[in-house]
Formats: structure tokens, C-alpha cells, sequence
């Protein structure tokens, strides 16, 4: 069955979540804060299929970290915990 891109920002949230309940890590609670914030924002986008939401959202949330002010450490970690929680 094919996710909507509701459906599938769901069920990456559900996966953050059970991190973020799990972590006692102020940095790792900080990057699962920052893409959950930002799954709620686009969750509502119209589209289907679960690699089309992930490509849509990687832009997304690589447009964000780009127009932010991040560091280094701070994107890689958000990049390997969303890569982390899509495969």
C-alpha cells in the first residue's frame, strides 16, 4: 500500500519520537526537536509514496539548515539522524 505524504510524515514522527523518548542526549533531543518541527510544518503537503515525501522532504530540510544558522556538527547530525530514520 502506498503511503500519502500525511501518512508517511506520521510515521517518520513516530520514529522520532520513540528516539527522542529514548534519548537523554541534549543534542540528540535538539536535532529530533528541529525535524519534527519541521515534518509538522509539511506534513500537510498533497503527494504520495514514501520516497517521494523523503526526496521532497531532504529538500526541504536542506533548504532550512542552508537559510539557518547552524553549524557544521549541528547539520551533520541532523543529516544522519534523518537518514537514520528513512532507511
Amino acid at each position: 500500500m502506498t503511503l500519502n505524504f500525511s501518512e508517511r510524515a506520521d510515521q517518520l514522527t513516530d520514529q522520532l519520537r520513540i528516539i527522542e523518548h529514548g534519548s537523554h542526549d541534549s543534542d540528540e533531543l535538539f536535532y529530533c526537536a528541529y525535524i519534527l518541527g519541521l515534518l509538522g510544518l509539511h506534513s500537510s503537503v498533497e503527494g504520495d509514496g514514501s520516497l517521494t515525501f523523503d526526496q521532497y522532504f531532504y529538500n526541504e530540510l536542506q533548504a532550512t539548515i542552508s537559510a539557518e544558522n547552524l553549524t557544521e556538527e549541528d547539520r551533520a547530525a541532523i543529516n544522519t539522524l534523518w537518514k537514520k530514520v528513512t532507511t
